[in-house]
């Protein structure tokens, strides 16, 4: 009876990891906030230092 019990346990488990992973994007206004901060957080820059760098040479 041991080994079922853990195995339900497990399935338990990973049922309401999942079910948490497939509701949470859904939520009521709180992960908008997280999303727009994400994008601000992972937006490249805009402008890049062009000038004064090293020249590019052929690695062969």
């Amino acid at each position: 009876m041991r080994p079922f019990t853990i195995i339900i346990v497990i399935v338990i488990g990973a049922g309401a990891a999942g079910a948490w992973l497939f509701f949470a994007p859904h939520g009521a206004g709180s992960s908008q906030g997280g999303s727009q901060r994400a994008g601000d957080f992972l937006k490249p820059p805009q402008n890049y230092k062009t000038s004064g760098g090293q020249p590019m040479k052929p690695r062969w």
